[in-house]
């Protein structure tokens, strides 16, 4: 098939993840893919220009994507979310009348921001791939060809150092146990606390203020955060409080080994409207790399992370004191979710555990069932 993608743009996380890590896993199987991404990207502007003015380039580009549409002439059309992230619709609808076959994926609960235009993009759409039950709940109260395919990691990039290098090596002894296994931390070195996210999100570390600030009077701890910007991280002010902060600007090409560095990775979330229709792409990239987790019990959360098996999960600031302190003060317990967190990863949610219900997806649309 000749297989066109609409994304929000090549660093976004939606588009890297949902699309851009299976693009050439679908070329192998002998698909063509166009992948058209917003420019500027869909939630940034051109500082020249300000965002207003950017918002008009979006709109220009997005135009001649629709002309490139109708020279290509691709058999399915993939839009990732939306075009652009207002109450309009007006561009989609067009998009429409010029694809043959049009596939709208989502992993965020766009209704909670737009209602409206989250009923017009589903009943525009001849099939819909949400990122979990609760989104494709939602989608089939409109459309009711839905398919589940959840947000995955690419593990060709992710490589396990801890399982390979570590823990794969000392359990060679049949007979050892997985305390036995475990080598101590180095006393000179601060444990790594770690969150991994867009910087808008930054804000969700609040519930973690008494937590961190009681384990840093405890523990040599430190909290590592890696965002595009250390803005609402600064407003937090954990620094005053005692909390050894260390903040790293993202880029595509040290991510994983910053992410690498973590020694326990953080998803605290509130829950609302909006957060329980999330997919948990940051625990997920934890998992992959062997960095156990803690995470806030939301959404889809809870199905990611088995609590003591692939992960640990908390709710209220005493719960996430009760479990930092244990996992600092006991490696044994930190390496003894890995094995089964990127088993987790590779049976669920993998670029290769998922490509063949994807592939299968889109042909059914391709073939109009």
């Amino acid at each position: 098939m000749r297989i066109a993608f609409l994304t929000s743009g090549r660093l976004v996380p939606s588009s890297r993840f949902r699309v851009l890590a299976f693009v050439p896993h679908l070329q192998g199987l002998g698909h063509e893919c166009l992948v058209l991404p917003s420019r500027p990207e869909k939630y940034a502007s051109w500082p020249l220009l300000g965002f207003r003015l950017s918002g008009y380039v979006k709109r220009w580009h997005r135009q001649q994507d629709l002309a490139e549409l109708k020279r290509w002439s691709p058999d399915v059309v993939v839009l990732e979310r939306e075009l652009f992230s207002d109450a309009t619709f007006d561009v989609e609808q067009s998009l429409r009348q010029t694809c043959k076959r049009l596939v709208l994926d989502i992993d965020d609960g766009l209704f909670v921001l737009n209602r409206h235009k989250f009923e017009v993009l589903c009943g525009l759409s001849d099939h819909i791939i949400a990122g979990n039950e609760l989104l494709a709940v939602r989608a089939k109260s409109i459309n009711s060809r839905v398919t589940i395919i959840p947000t995955c990691v690419d593990l060709d990039r992710y490589e396990c150092e801890r399982l390979t290098s570590d823990f794969k090596s000392q359990s060679s002894n049949s007979g050892a146990s997985k305390n036995s296994n475990s080598k101590p931390d180095d006393p000179a070195r601060p444990l790594v606390l770690g969150w991994t996210g867009t910087a808008a999100n930054i804000e969700y570390l609040e519930v973690l203020r008494q937590p961190l600030r009681q384990l840093a009077r405890e523990f040599p701890v430190e909290l590592r955060v890696i965002a595009e910007s250390d803005q609402h991280l600064k407003q937090l002010q954990l620094e005053s409080e005692g909390v050894t902060t260390r903040f790293i600007k993202w880029s595509e090409a040290d991510e994983i080994k910053e992410l690498n560095n973590f020694d326990v990775g953080l998803m605290p979330m509130p829950d609302t409207d909006w957060t329980r229709y999330k997919c948990g792409l940051k625990i997920l990239q934890y998992m992959a790399l062997g960095i156990p987790s803690v995470a806030s019990p939301v959404g889809v959360n809870s199905e990611i992370i088995r609590h003591g098996n692939t992960g640990w999960l908390a709710t209220t600031p005493d719960e996430w004191t009760f479990l930092l302190r244990q996992l600092i003060s006991d490696r044994a317990m930190r390496m003894s979710v890995i094995e089964a967190a990127r088993r987790t990863v590779e049976e669920r949610y993998s670029v290769a555990a998922q490509l063949p219900r994807l592939d299968a997806c889109l042909k059914a649309v391709f073939n109009g069932l």
